[in-house]
C-alpha cells in the first residue's frame, strides 16, 4: 500500500511504495533504488529482505533492505521551497559495514530522459536534483542494463525499450548518505542541500498537528494513528483537484472536528466554487459542522449562497438534510426570512453520523454534552484527556484519571458568549453523574 507525500504550501504531490518507489500525482515517472554490495545488485522492488515504517506521523517514510554486513536505509519526504511545487527528497544512507553502490532508476514510459551534470529531465521538464552528480549515469534499456549488470530478460530485467530508462550510479562508503530531489509538479527542484532535512520536515508538521485540538489516549497505536491520520487529512488540502465534492466535505468535516478550522475554511471554499447538485447532503453537514463548531458570523455569511444552493439541491432531490443546523447557520448570517422558507419544505431530517474517533470523545449533538460516550473498556486504568476539541457550544477540555477502580473526571467548558447552562454528562463512566456547571472536578462512580 502506498503512502501520500504531501506538502501544505505548494502544488504537487507524490506517493511511497511498501518498497521505497516513489511515484509523483501525475504518474509520468517512477523512482526506484538499488545497491550493488558485494555479492550483487540489490533491488529493492524485488527484494524479500525489505521493511517500512514512518517517522513523525508518516511525514517521513524510512524503508530498510538488508545487504550483506548491514542495511540500506531509505527516507523520502516532501517539502515546499522557494514557491514552486512540491518537491520529494530521496535519501539512501550505509548502515552497512562496509562500502557499496546505490542506484537510483528511473522509468517513464514513453518519453525522452536525459542527464547532466546537474540533473534529469522527463520529456524535456526538470525532475531531478542532486548535490554531487553520479559517478555513472546511462540512458535506454541496453545501456542501464549493463551499466547495473542485468542480464536482459531474466526476472530481474528492466522492463522499457528506448531511452525512456535511466540509470544513475553513486559510491556509498560505510555511514554515508546520498540524496536526489524530485520534483513532484511542474517546475525544476533545488539540490537536496537547499531543502529542510528530515528532522525539520518532522518538526515542522509537528508544529502543524500542534495548531489542532489535543487528545491524549492510554493507547499508544491509536495516538499514532491520530497523528497519521490527520497529517493526512491536512496534506490532502494541497490537492483539492483530485478529490470530488463529497470527498471534500468529509475532509473538510474532519478538519473541523479536529480543531484545523483555518484549514477546513479552504476546502469549504473549493466546495462552494463548485456549483453541483451532487451531494447535497454532504454538502450541508460540512458548511454546518464548520458554523456550529466556531459558531463564526462572517463564515456564515460567506457561505449563505452555497447553503441555500445545497438547501435547493436538497429539495428537488427529496434528500435529508442536518435541519437544526441548517437554521442555526440562516440566522447567524442574517437570513431570517430564508430559515423560515427552509422550515416551511419539511426536509427530512438526517441523522448526524456517530463514526469516527471524535464520536467516542463528545457528543454535541442535542441540548447536552456528554464525555467521552464511547469510552473504550480497554481504556479503563489509563489517562484520557482532550485540550480544545471543538463542540456547538464552545472549546472543551476534560480529563479522566483513576482512583483506584473510581475514574475522577475535570472538564472546562469555554462556553462562547450569550451561551445558556448546558447540562453536561458522562453515561459511559457514570450514568447517574451530571452537571450544569462548565468547569469542575468530580470523582465519579466505581466503574463496573
Amino acid at each position: 500500500m502506498s503512502k501520500p507525500l504531501d506538502v501544505l504550501g505548494a502544488p504537487g504531490w507524490g506517493e511511497v511504495d511498501a518498497r521505497g518507489l516513489v511515484r509523483p500525482g501525475s504518474g509520468e515517472w517512477t523512482l526506484d533504488w538499488w545497491v550493488g554490495a558485494s555479492d550483487r545488485w540489490h533491488r529493492a522492488s524485488q527484494e524479500a529482505a525489505v521493511r517500512q515504517s514512518e517517522v513523525g506521523a508518516g511525514a517521513v517514510v524510512e524503508t530498510r533492505m538488508k545487504v550483506p554486513d548491514g542495511d540500506a536505509v531509505q527516507r523520502v519526504w516532501a517539502v515546499a521551497a522557494g514557491g514552486g511545487p512540491a518537491v520529494a527528497v530521496v535519501e539512501v544512507g550505509n548502515e552497512a559495514a562496509t562500502a557499496f553502490a546505490v542506484a537510483m532508476v528511473v522509468e517513464a514510459p514513453g518519453t525522452v530522459l536525459t542527464v547532466d551534470k546537474g540533473g534529469m529531465a522527463v520529456g524535456g521538464q526538470p525532475v531531478l536534483a542532486w548535490d554531487r552528480p553520479p559517478a555513472s549515469a546511462a540512458v535506454g534499456r541496453d545501456a542501464v542494463e549493463a551499466l547495473l549488470e542485468v542480464e536482459g530478460g531474466g526476472a530481474a530485467g528492466l522492463d522499457h525499450k528506448g531511452r525512456d530508462i535511466a540509470g544513475l550510479v553513486w559510491p556509498l562508503p560505510h555511514s554515508a548518505r546520498l540524496a536526489v530531489s524530485a520534483s513532484l509538479g511542474r517546475g525544476k527542484p533545488s539540490p537536496p542541500s537547499d531543502l529542510p532535512d528530515a528532522d525539520a520536515v518532522r518538526r515542522g508538521w509537528q508544529s502543524h498537528l500542534d495548531r489542532g485540538a489535543r487528545i491524549e489516549v492510554p493507547d499508544e497505536g491509536l495516538a499514532r494513528r491520530i497523528d497519521r491520520n490527520r497529517r493526512r487529512w491536512l496534506g490532502r488540502t494541497g490537492r483539492m483537484e483530485t478529490a470530488d465534492v463529497a470527498e471534500l466535505c468529509e475532509l473538510s468535516v474532519r478538519l473541523d472536528h479536529h480543531g484545523y478550522h483555518d484549514d477546513a475554511v479552504l476546502v469549504l471554499d473549493e466546495v462552494a466554487a463548485r456549483w453541483t447538485t451532487e451531494a447535497p447532503t454532504e454538502r450541508l453537514r460540512a458548511f454546518t459542522v464548520h458554523h456550529d463548531l466556531t459558531g463564526d458570523q462572517q463564515a456564515a455569511i460567506r457561505f449563505v449562497e452555497a447553503v441555500a444552493e445545497g438547501v435547493e439541491a436538497a429539495a428537488r432531490m427529496g434528500a435529508e438534510v442536518p435541519v437544526e443546523p441548517v437554521e442555526r447557520l440562516l440566522i447567524a448570517a442574517g437570513q431570517d426570512r430564508a430559515a423560515e422558507d427552509f422550515r416551511r419544505l419539511g426536509l427530512g431530517l438526517a441523522e448526524p453520523p456517530a463514526e469516527g474517533l471524535r464520536a467516542e470523545l463528545v457528543a454535541d449533538h442535542g441540548d447536552e454534552l456528554l464525555l467521552a460516550p464511547g469510552f473504550r473498556p480497554a481504556w479503563q486504568g489509563g489517562s484520557l484527556a482532550v485540550y480544545e476539541l471543538p463542540t456547538r457550544f464552545g472549546p472543551l477540555s476534560y480529563a479522566v484519571r483513576w482512583h483506584g477502580p473510581r475514574p475522577a473526571l475535570l472538564w472546562e467548558l469555554d462556553c462562547r458568549p450569550g451561551q445558556k447552562p448546558v447540562t453536561i454528562r458522562a453515561p459511559a463512566l457514570d450514568g447517574s453523574w451530571s452537571s450544569d456547571e462548565p468547569t469542575g472536578e468530580t470523582l465519579l462512580a466505581a466503574s463496573r
